[in-house]
């Protein structure tokens, strides 16, 4: 799966799923309404913790700075 994902996209497999749930979690946070909370278990994260590293550490800010913005 990696090395048929690295040849179509130049992603790894993780990489390319990473990025579709950061592209998903954007646009839950920005038109959905829905709490940092809700996004974090519609996303399949088991800790909210878990999402906010995962959100900043590709973002560089917290789902609610990003809200904000």
């Amino acid at each position: 799966l990696t090395r048929a994902t690295l040849a179509a996209t130049g992603r790894t497999a993780k990489q390319y799923v990473d990025d579709r749930v950061l592209l998903e979690a954007k646009r839950l946070l920005q038109h959905s309404g829905l709490t940092a909370k809700k996004v974090t278990v519609r996303l399949g994260f088991t800790d909210a913790s878990d999402f906010t590293k995962f959100f900043r550490l590709r973002t560089g800010m917290t789902p609610g700075a990003f809200r904000g913005t």
